[in-house]
């Protein structure tokens, strides 16, 4: 529990410095908030790896898990919003017949899914 703790502490204290600089908008927040929380998390598991016999599969797959959390961490940080953004609505212009057909089953989806909750 300490190690859940530090995180914690640790991405709240990330997310004060990036409110105070002025500069980062509420997505920037969220994303640096999570993108922490990953690597604290990977940290941990890597060490926890690490306290395993090197040779164990549980040490090789928390090694693996470990690096994949980080990377995704990573990734968060270096996602852009507005080209994302961009990109989906170059997307639907191109297509809009295959657009609707998407939006439509996922909202099937969703509807089907909290109708049975």
């Amino acid at each position: 529990m300490g190690i859940n703790n530090l995180a914690v502490d640790k991405t709240g204290e990330n997310a004060a410095e990036f409110q105070g600089s002025g500069k980062s908008t509420g997505f920037e927040n969220v994303k640096n908030i999570i993108a922490g929380k990953l690597h604290n998390v990977a940290e941990a598991l890597g060490e926890k790896a690490a306290d395993q016999h090197a040779q164990s599969g549980i040490a090789q797959y928390g090694k693996q898990a470990s690096e994949w959390l980080d990377q995704s961490a990573e990734y968060v940080r270096q996602f852009d919003y507005e080209q994302a953004d961009a990109k989906v609505r170059e997307y639907v212009r191109q297509s809009p017949g295959r657009s609707l057909l998407i939006a439509g089953a996922v909202g099937l989806i969703i509807g089907a899914i909290l109708r049975r909750r």
